[in-house]
């Protein structure tokens, strides 16, 4: 008896010293079990030594993951020394106070100081709404309250061309950067390295990579989109790197 329980103390011990991954983010990100859709939160898996809960979930901003319960599922899953990447952006846009607006229940201001509005929600109460960096900074708050390890991603980038330039500028994902230094934590430039690896294949040939619009992606896509998060935690030298098994060690890195 005494021995079975310190081999399951043991085992219990190892789980709490082994860290995971965990991911909130949008449909750019999301699970799949159906359609011609997939996230790149689906492969990241693939590249990594450490288990991976995929959070992410479609149509969701910072405020409405937050709002929804989403974000305190997410941190009752947390433990110490796990990783949790915050990738928002695809849904923040969009004034929160233009009763127009009908995406306005997830709309956040811009920037990232203390401004603050306040609006109606859809059930008619009073809510605060805060800038994207204020969101930001909450959630990476709560996760270092959890003493686990919070990192702050670009946005994935849509297939947005002008003049056979792609896209290349996200105001998203500057206040993702802006806010990751202001509080010291790493940052990866997935929006960087997803041009990168998009724009040399021209505007027909990346296009098979978004089957139903230029923001969502198919397979293919979003192996893609776990290869450039690969090149973005290289190039940032992030602690995720540690946990690279050997696909992920394979990922050609151009910084």
């Amino acid at each position: 008896m005494k021995l079975a329980i310190a081999v399951l103390a043991h085992a219990a011990a190892a789980a709490a010293a082994t860290p995971k991954l965990l991911i909130c983010s949008d449909s750019t990100t999301a699970n799949y079990t159906s359609g011609p859709l997939q996230g790149w939160g689906y492969y990241i898996g693939e590249y990594l030594s450490i288990g991976v809960v995929n959070l992410a979930r479609n149509g969701r901003s910072t405020r409405s993951f937050i709002k929804e319960g989403l974000w305190s599922k997410l941190l009752s899953q947390t433990q110490a020394s796990d990783y949790v990447v915050i990738e928002m952006g695809h849904n923040d846009d969009g004034d929160p106070t233009d009763p127009k607006n009908t995406r306005g229940g997830r709309s956040v201001l811009p920037g990232i100081d203390g401004k603050t509005a306040s609006v109606k929600d859809e059930n008619g109460k009073a809510e605060t709404v805060h800038t994207f960096g204020f969101y930001l900074r909450e959630m990476i708050e709560d996760v270092r309250k959890k003493n686990a390890i919070p990192i702050i991603s670009g946005m994935v980038p849509r297939n947005y061309w002008r003049q056979g330039k792609l896209q290349s500028d996200y105001k998203f994902t500057d206040w993702a950067r802006q806010t990751a230094e202001q509080e010291k934590v790493e940052f990866l430039d997935h929006t960087k390295y997803g041009v990168e690896r998009l724009r040399p294949l021209g505007e027909t040939k990346a296009k098979t990579y978004f089957p139903q619009d230029n923001t969502h992606t198919n397979a293919a896509g979003a192996k893609l989109n776990a290869e450039t998060f690969v090149t973005a935690a290289k190039c940032a030298k992030s602690q995720l790197v540690r946990h690279l098994n050997g696909k992920g060690q394979e990922v050609k890195q151009s910084c």
